[in-house]
């Protein structure tokens, strides 16, 4: 059926004039409903199909496909539809609509009558627009479009929204178990119930501790100050729990700087005044009571310096050391609380330290012994100091992602780097193919191999990272 511009827009005029109440503050949410936006719609007077009419106002805001629909659903028949797939051509159905499992939209779709979802719906902004006139239920909603609902929104488990640039709109009542509007404008003229509730605008970190009470503990990360929204809507698809069975203690995150504790006993303000730069009592990040060992960092400021608990550790290049061989061994630590590394490397006789912060300077100290077996054991002894207060870590800081290590060649008229990290079995580098292996520690291995060819060829350790989202394990 087409919609003729000289049927449609009288019966918008009186439509538009029965407007009232929560539908027309809901309709008037990006502005007042007005005829002209819809008659704007169609093209020199020629008739449109609904799917035409809703692809011409959308994308855009949701008054005039909001007003479009409402007046649609006054002069065409209704006509139920099932929604068994996917949505990626612009929909309207005129009854009410069903989908048995799981519904993705990526275009516009409006719904006259009720929307009844199965699992998880999903939209997908800006490209998609979701109007549903009547009543919407569903599982969970994850939605980063402008989406109105000009009756009740029902979702069983969790709504997140996303991005703030467009709008989930309610005329009538929500109401979920979890409410997480994150970055997007939620809004409803009816009352919401949820049971638990984060506000737009809410930080990470806390929303990750308020998690924690009630969600199962693979779904937050207070290290990160994350929630895992991905994780948690296919747990709900898939029917698995993502609620505690009861209500949780709530967990906070470790501050990164020192506590009280762990300086208790050490002249900071001392140790401060024999820094080899001009440094301050409030730059210490790491401290070691027992062995009275202080870190001194000023981000963009300098280097991290290290004091050892006797005196502060030089940079390495007093020592010669001819790193282009193939290090005997490697061990890699990260600080529980915060974003500092140390990571060792022993060649023969040789230990050498990189010690710094994720994404940020470092510096490289070396220690030489006598016999290998003497660097072999302050290795162990270095493994036994930093234990507790720091990680040893392979391919994967725990909780946080991807450990990648880049490296720089200053040496030629243009700096160059290169990266590598071990995803798995897998060895990946940037700028060459992946390498697969039967298991991780052969992999390990190869990484060994590819970073004595990178120093071969000029390049040295630039920093030490963690990638929660996999630049180059994607």
């Amino acid at each position: 059926m087409l919609l003729a511009p000289h049927e449609f827009l009288p019966r918008a005029e009186a439509t538009r004039a029965r407007l009232e109440g929560a539908v027309l503050e809901a309709l008037s949410h990006h502005g007042k409903p007005s005829v002209e936006s819809l008659a704007e719609a169609f093209p020199k007077d020629a008739p449109l199909s609904p799917e035409g009419l809703a692809q011409a106002l959308c994308p855009g805001p949701l008054s005039p496909i909001g007003f479009a629909a409402v007046v649609m659903r006054e002069v065409l028949p209704p006509v139920d539809a099932l929604l068994d797939g996917p949505v990626s051509e612009a929909r309207v159905v005129t009854g009410n609509a069903r989908a048995p499992g799981a519904l993705s939209v990526t275009c516009p779709l409006v719904v006259l009558g009720d929307l009844e979802v199965e699992g998880v719906l999903e939209d997908c902004g800006p490209d998609s627009t979701i109007v549903v006139v009547g009543r919407c239920t569903a599982w969970g909603l994850k939605t980063s479009g402008n989406f109105l609902v000009l009756g009740d929104l029902v979702v069983r488990d969790a709504i997140q929204g996303i991005y703030n640039d467009d709008s989930l709109v309610v005329a009538g009542d929500l109401s979920t178990r979890f409410l997480d509007e994150y970055d997007h404008d939620v809004t409803c003229y009816g009352e919401v119930h949820a049971e638990h509730h984060f506000e737009n605008g809410r930080s990470g970190e806390e929303a990750a501790s308020l998690a924690s009470t009630f969600l199962v503990p693979e779904l937050w990360n207070l290290d990160l100050g994350a929630l895992h929204h991905d994780e948690l809507f296919e747990r709900i698809q898939q029917g698995e729990p993502v609620f505690t069975a009861t209500p949780q203690p709530r967990q906070v995150r470790e501050p990164d700087e020192p506590t009280a504790e762990e300086l208790e006993g050490l002249d900071i303000e001392g140790i401060a005044a024999r820094a080899p730069v001009s440094a301050r009592a409030k730059d210490v990040v790491y401290a070691q009571r027992k062995t009275g060992e202080v870190w001194l960092l000023r981000p963009g400021g300098f280097p991290v310096q290290l004091f050892d608990g006797q005196r502060f550790l030089e940079e390495g290049a007093t020592l010669a050391l001819d790193v282009k061989q193939r290090a005997s061994e490697r061990v890699t630590f990260w600080r529980r609380r915060g974003d500092l590394f140390l990571e060792m490397e022993r060649f023969g006789a040789v230990v050498q330290l990189h010690a710094g912060y994720n994404n940020g300077s470092k510096r490289t100290f070396r220690l030489a012994f006598e016999t290998p077996d003497a660097a072999v054991r302050e290795l162990r002894r270095l493994e036994a100091r930093y234990a507790g207060d720091f990680l040893r870590v392979t391919a994967l800081v725990p909780g946080r992602g991807p450990l990648e290590r880049e490296f720089a060649n200053y040496g030629g008229p243009k700096a160059e780097y290169t990266s590598a990290i071990v995803k798995g079995t897998t060895l990946i580098t940037r700028g060459g193919e992946p390498q697969h292996f039967d298991d991780e520690a052969a992999a390990l291995s190869a990484l060994e191999d590819w970073i004595a060819g990178k120093r071969q060829a000029g390049f040295d350790l630039k920093i030490l990272e963690w990638r929660p989202f996999g630049l180059l394990g994607a």
